[in-house]
C-alpha cells in the first residue's frame, strides 16, 4: 500500500510531502491506521478516519521525533528558514525536519500566522493587548518570532532520549491533529507516541486534546484560534472584576472589525462569557 493512498489534497506538492512524511515515519517503525485519510484544503489540514472509536490511529517511533528548538531558525515571519541543523540528528530526523519546513512553507503557515495570529499580528491595538492583559498579565511577553510561535503551538515537551529534561519536539502527523476539548489524550509508551482515534467533531474528523485546560480566551491567545469545545472555564472564582475584563476585551476588540487577530480574541472572550450564563 503506498503512502499516497492516504492523502488527499488540492495541492500536489503538499500531497508529495504528506506521502513522504508517513513514509519516513513508517521506516522509523511507525504507522498510520489503514482507514485514515490526511485531507489537505488551501493549506489547512486536518486528519479524518472511519476506524472505530478508541482504536490506534497514529504510533510514531521516538526516531521520528524533531527536536526543533536545536535547530537555529532565522527570524523571517514569511517562511521557515533553517540556518545551522546540528550534526546528532540522525537520518530520519534530519530528513524529516527538510520535509515538515517544506510542507509549512508550501501551506504558507508562517505567513498565514504572523498576519492572524493574536500574538504575532503587527496591528494588533495596543488597546486591545492591554485590555486582554487583564486577565493574561504575559500575553504578547516575551516577544516571539514566528518561528518560535509556530513550534510553541504545535510541539510537545517531551524528555528526548537520555538528555533528561524536557524539550519540544515536532512529532510528525500528530501535529496534524486539530483540538478539541472531547479528543484523545495522546500517550507516550516504549519510546513512541500513539493517539488513538476520536471524533468529538460531526464530521470524520479526528481530534486531540491539547491539554492544559485552557479556557477559550487563553487558547485565542496561545494557539490563535477559537475553541468552541470548551464547555467549562478553567477559573475558580467568577467575579465582577473578571465579568468586566471580558467586556473590556469585546469593546476593545468590537472597534477593529478588519483586524483578524482581534476577531479571534473577541470570539474567545465572547465564548468565555457564554461558558458562564
Amino acid at each position: 500500500m503506498t503512502a499516497s493512498r492516504f492523502i488527499d489534497s488540492d495541492d500536489p506538492i503538499v500531497a508529495d510531502l504528506l506521502a513522504s512524511t508517513i513514509e519516513l515515519v513508517a521506516e522509523a517503525g511507525g504507522w498510520i491506521a489503514p482507514t485514515t485519510t490526511i485531507v489537505s484544503r488551501s493549506g489547512q489540514l486536518h486528519v479524518e478516519s472511519t476506524e472505530p472509536v478508541g482504536a490506534p490511529l497514529l504510533h510514531v517511533p521516538q526516531h521520528a521525533f524533531i527536536r526543533v528548538d536545536d535547530v537555529t531558525w532565522s527570524d523571517s515571519s514569511e517562511r521557515l528558514e533553517m540556518l545551522d541543523v546540528p550534526d546528532h540528528f540522525g537520518d530520519i530526523e534530519t530528513e524529516l525536519l527538510y520535509v515538515q519546513v517544506a510542507l509549512h512553507n508550501q501551506c504558507n503557515k508562517l505567513s498565514w500566522m504572523s498576519k492572524t495570529h493574536p500574538w504575532l499580528a503587527p496591528n494588533l491595538p495596543d488597546e486591545v493587548i492591554e485590555a486582554v492583559r487583564t486577565l493574561l498579565p504575559t500575553f504578547r511577553i516575551p516577544e516571539m518570532s514566528a518561528a518560535d510561535t509556530l513550534w510553541a503551538n504545535r510541539c510537545f515537551r517531551i524528555a528526548f532520549g537520555d538528555e533528561g529534561s524536557p524539550q519540544r519536539v515536532l512529532i510528525p502527523l500528530v501535529d496534524l491533529l486539530n483540538h478539541h476539548n472531547d479528543g484523545a489524550t495522546g500517550t507516550l509508551t516504549d519510546g513512541a507516541f500513539e493517539v488513538d482515534t476520536v471524533r468529538p467533531f460531526e464530521s470524520g474528523e479526528c481530534a486531540l486534546n491539547y491539554g492544559m485546560n485552557r479556557d477559550p480566551l487563553e487558547m485565542a491567545a496561545v494557539y490563535g484560534f477559537v475553541d468552541l469545545s470548551h464547555a467549562t472555564i478553567n477559573r475558580a472564582i467568577v467575579d465582577d472584576h473578571l465579568n468586566a475584563s471580558l467586556i473590556g476585551i469585546i469593546n476593545a476588540c468590537d472597534k477593529y472589525p478588519k483586524f483578524d487577530s482581534c476577531g479571534i480574541l473577541r470570539d474567545g472572550a465572547q465564548q468565555v462569557l457564554m461558558n458562564y450564563a
